[in-house]
């Protein structure tokens, strides 16, 4: 299973169309043994159809980012790619929790929880609620209002 990341310092990136960078996680089997991360650097590509074309020339099979609108997701469904939104925190940790069947698929647009605490950055605007509100990820919206 390959599994990519919007990626920023070790975090989930917060917006998959305006990403620069992608971790790319390719799984041998069910279990996070045997993993192999690569970067991808995607600061030349813009918007949603160059991101939801990369991740089919890396034959993808779903992608984790803190927002992704339903343009986004639609495309990523025509590719037959997973779309995962709606969490923040470790790159590394959400992918092996996707594999393993321990990170839900949320059908929710943006920012729908999934942390636990402290954003770390995945609620950049929290969608249509707004600045300061709160984003359901248990600590605010990333500072603000709280």
């Amino acid at each position: 299973m390959k599994v990519a990341v919007a990626y920023k310092d070790g975090e989930i990136y917060e917006h998959f169309g305006h990403a620069e960078c992608f971790a790319i996680y390719t799984y041998e089997g069910e279990t996070t043994v045997d993993v192999k991360k690569q970067l991808f650097d995607v600061s030349d590509r813009h918007g949603h159809k160059a991101m939801a074309d990369f991740m089919l020339e890396q034959d993808v099979d779903a992608v984790i980012a803190g927002n992704m609108g339903g343009e986004a997701k639609a495309l990523l469904l025509s590719h037959g790619i997973i779309p995962v939104a709606g969490f923040c925190g470790d790159a590394d940790t959400a992918s092996d929790l996707l594999v393993t069947g321990q990170l839900p698929i949320m059908g929710d647009e943006g920012c729908g929880g999934g942390c636990g605490g402290g954003c770390g950055g995945c609620c950049g605007s929290c969608g249509d609620e707004g600045e300061g509100a709160d984003c359901g990820c248990g600590g605010g919206c990333c500072g603000h209002g709280e």
